[in-house]
């Protein structure tokens, strides 16, 4: 999620080795853009629309980055290079802005920032991957309770994807299906890297975005790293990968794009067309490459807010959502202030692909440029903003910012609208 920063050449023969292995990167970047596939997860006949609520207007706060220490809602627009912004409570639309800013998110072939624009999520996809395995359990194994779906839980990922064990067997094999959601599977992986490149992560893109072979026969060469560290919280996009994987083999014989198509996605009455990545066998690829209209991922946040009901039905047992996002569990899922991953202006913890902030009660998934869906449970309200943060560029400041930002955000929303949390209404 977070970028590392580049080393100093001194020497110029050091400088144009590097200029040559960047560009060796980049071809093959581009060659594994050109060949990734793609699957359309299919709009509903009907979709939902919300309420319109009354608007959100002043929204001000502390912050750091002006002359005053003051921050308005504009300020925050442009320090947080903000393409989107989506503000929902009691399924009421309160707050909704696109970008007028055309250098903000220009990279997706020139899309205007509008509503009806599809945007790429990065990682939020994985909290989108945790709540489909919810989903898939509870589908497969009738699970509706927390000990029904634990039981399941403890299981090793060997005991759904098979071959995992062939000699030599795959570190997952025998890690428990909940240790991978909660990316403590201690399954030897780099995120980062040098400028994200000779990474795991873009050694994943080049393998399996470029279909050059499967999530499970990739995840098959990774073994257990060796240290015995009481933190062993490590980000990895190799984890959400193999938890699709899981989820495909509990739902076939459709595909898990399939399954979200006429599940999730036809319950929260999407209005649009939404996109994702698949492998070489047509595996949805679990860390990325979901691409949605910021509305759409409103209705998305509702539905996690509202433990998985919408209208009267209950779509994905409330029982997973105390699981994978209200549980206090102490320390277990902390990240210790040294970790790589921490962000020490605002610490977090995470959980089944949910990103928490320590002493708090709300939850996100976020994105590598500034992408979020932010749920507060207290309020009844979800907060969606899609940013251009140039892969993490100053993404630690930023995000710090807008846990700020968002908070206010939230404060003028039970302001501006004094009712009562209720469960969203069903797809008109």
């Amino acid at each position: 999620m977070r970028a590392l920063g580049s080393p100093r050449f001194t020497k110029p023969i050091a400088a144009w080795a590097a200029l040559l292995l960047l560009c060796a990167c980049c071809i093959g970047w581009v060659r594994n853009a050109a060949a990734t596939e793609n699957r359309t997860i299919h709009r509903p006949e009907y979709a939902s629309s919300f309420d319109r609520g009354t608007k959100i207007e002043e929204v001000t706060f502390d912050c750091d980055v002006t002359a005053s220490r003051r921050c308005d809602l504009d300020a925050f627009l442009q320090y947080a290079r903000v393409c989107a912004l989506v503000v929902v409570r009691n399924n009421a639309l309160l707050l909704e802005h696109f970008s007028p800013n055309t250098g903000f998110c220009p990279e997706q072939r020139g899309a205007s920032n509008v509503s009806t624009r599809r945007y790429g999520i990065a990682s939020v996809t994985k909290s989108l991957t945790s709540t489909l395995l919810g989903h898939a359990i509870a589908t497969r194994y009738g699970a509706k309770t927390r000990e029904d779906f634990e039981r399941i839980l403890r299981m090793p990922v060997g005991r759904f994807v098979a071959r995992l064990d062939v000699p030599p067997p795959s570190a997952y094999a025998d890690v428990a299906l909940h240790d991978v959601l909660r990316m403590r599977s201690r399954v030897r992986w780099n995120e980062l890297g040098w400028y994200g490149f000779f990474s795991d992560a873009n050694q994943f893109s080049l393998d399996v975005r470029n279909l050059k072979m499967n999530v499970r026969d990739f995840a098959r060469h990774y073994r257990a790293r060796d240290e015995d560290s009481d933190d062993s919280f490590n980000y990895s996009a190799l984890d959400a990968a193999v938890v699709t994987v899981v989820a495909e083999r509990m739902v076939a014989p459709s595909s898990l794009t399939d399954f979200l198509a006429k599940g999730i996605w036809s319950a929260i009455g999407a209005q649009s067309d939404a996109s994702w990545g698949v492998d070489r066998d047509g595996t949805a690829i679990g860390p990325c490459c979901f691409k949605a209209q910021a509305g759409d991922l409103a209705r998305f946040g509702v539905f996690v807010l509202n433990k998985g009901r919408v209208g009267r039905s209950q779509i994905v047992p409330e029982a997973w959502f105390d699981i994978a996002t209200r549980t206090n569990t102490g320390d277990d899922d902390a990240i210790a202030p040294k970790n790589r991953y921490q962000n020490i202006g605002c610490p977090l913890e995470y959980r089944y692909f949910w990103w928490r902030r320590r002493g708090h009660s709300d939850f996100t998934a976020i994105g590598r440029d500034g992408q979020f869906v932010h749920v507060y449970p207290d309020s009844g309200t979800v907060v969606v903003q899609i940013s251009d943060w140039k892969a993490w560029s100053n993404g630690s400041a930023r995000e710090c910012l807008t846990f700020q930002a968002h908070d206010a955000l939230v404060r003028a929303a039970v302001k501006a609208h004094q009712v009562p949390h209720t469960a969203s209404s069903s797809p008109k």
